[in-house]
């Protein structure tokens, strides 16, 4: 086999010539086109009978291009071997030939970029810390509260409707003194402040009371999504008929035993509680960092990237969306969406990939079996039955893929940290689990 590469003044793309003698080809042609005539069925012939010639006439040109095709790939990767090339995505085949006993082709294709890896000390890092107070326990109980409570409707004439409570009303919608489709609706639950209406829709339900009717003026947003509706300004003939506030359970046993705590103690559930924070701030805290290491790393590395890999990428993006946009209901042929959308957030996650791989062989980094295991069987501690999520991860080797993944990132990131210029930085639970926007 003769090869003879190409290597750009600039870029990624290679171009490579490869030359091999078709006698094997030839031979696998003529061994594939026997395995048909002894399985194929032809009017007039027995099994296994029908003539070579006319096998050929009728499958030759698929059987060929079956097996050119199979031998170009062959070809190519051991010739990829031979040169010690490093090849990113898929190579695009041109320029065959197939005469005087030698099969001649080229391919171009995209190599992997050297990347030179910076000194560590050089790059700033803010490494996050952060710890479970009492006070973080006494609001995730008061949240379990709120997922728990219950709307008391009001018995008094005089109540007033506020913020955070609980009305239930009619609604007439009109625009230009006519009453528009989908602008009304009968005994419809509203929580004033939620945000569920359209703006001044909810304030102008403030301060009413049980039976009153009232008319309110309101402009509906310019993105709003009804285009007879963007921007025009309508009224809403409101009738009240109950007003309801809050009311917490309170946290005694009957509360305590409905989170599975059998003892039905305070103490019991205050101690779960915690020890679920604990674990999931230190997942918080440690995918933060992660993130952080890396992202700084990626910002003063300079790497050209291979297009297959980047265009690979965009696909994943855009399928992933897709899926999740039908999950939601919405139907194939409805989803638009461009690939220019994903370009940038594709090139950050391939920059970012190859970067983490050639720190990951520079530093000989790696995840045991033992490690997957220990980091499985933690997260499914806090499952009801444990042993059925470990049992899952057992079945599911990309999952088992992707935590071995995450759990040498992770070795990358205490690597660079431990001789990064750090900047540590305390916050609070909330700050860590729901960051501001």
């Amino acid at each position: 086999m003769q090869v003879t590469v190409e290597k750009p003044e600039q870029g990624l793309e290679h171009k490579m010539t490869v030359s091999f003698p078709s006698d094997e080809l030839n031979a696998n042609i003529e061994k594939r086109l026997n395995e048909i005539r002894r399985n194929v069925k032809m009017d007039g012939f027995r099994p296994g009978k029908v003539p070579l010639s006319v096998v050929k006439k009728r499958h030759g040109a698929q059987v060929h291009q079956e097996v050119m095709g199979e031998a170009l790939q062959k070809a190519f990767y051991d010739a990829v071997e031979q040169e010690s090339l490093q090849v990113a995505g898929y190579p695009m085949f041109d320029e065959l030939n197939d005469e005087n006993g030698q099969v001649t082709f080229t391919a171009r294709f995209e190599t992997y970029p050297e990347i030179t890896l910076p000194e560590f000390g050089s790059i700033k890092v803010e490494k996050v810390s952060a710890e479970v107070t009492d006070e973080d326990v006494s609001k995730m109980i008061d949240r379990l509260r709120e997922q728990r409570m219950a709307w008391k409707p009001s018995k008094s004439a005089a109540k007033k409707a506020k913020a955070g409570e609980q009305v239930i009303i009619d609604f007439v919608g009109k625009v230009d003194g006519e009453a528009f489709e989908g602008g009304s609706a009968e005994n419809v639950p509203l929580e004033l402040g939620s945000g569920r209406m359209i703006p001044g829709f909810e304030d102008g339900i403030i301060g009413m009371k049980k039976g009153e009717e009232k008319t309110i003026e309101v402009t509906f947003p310019e993105e709003y999504h009804a285009e007879n509706l963007k921007g025009k300004a309508a009224t809403f003939d409101i009738t009240v008929h109950s007003i309801s506030t809050k009311q917490l359970p309170e946290v005694n046993e009957e509360f305590v035993t409905s989170f599975g705590i059998e003892d039905g103690k305070v103490e019991s559930l205050t101690a779960e509680i915690k020890d679920s924070m604990v674990k999931e701030l230190q997942r918080a805290v440690e995918n933060n960092n992660r993130t952080s290491v890396l992202k700084a790393v990626e910002q003063i590395v300079d790497v050209q990237l291979p297009k297959s890999l980047v265009d690979k990428e965009v696909k994943s993006l855009m399928d992933q969306m897709v899926q999740n946009m039908q999950q939601q209901g919405m139907k194939a042929e409805d989803v638009k969406i461009e690939a220019a959308h994903f370009e940038d957030q594709a090139r950050e996650r391939v920059k970012l990939g190859l970067i983490i791989g050639d720190l990951i062989k520079a530093n000989n980094l790696e995840a045991s079996d033992e490690e997957v295991e220990a980091y499985i069987s933690e997260q499914a501690s806090s499952y009801e039955e444990p042993q059925e999520v470990i049992s899952w991860y057992a079945q599911n080797p990309g999952a088992r893929y992707e935590i071995r993944a995450m759990l040498v990132e992770n070795k990358v990131a205490e690597k660079i940290l431990a001789e990064a210029d750090v900047t540590e930085v305390s916050k609070t639970f909330d700050e860590v689990i729901r960051p501001a926007a």
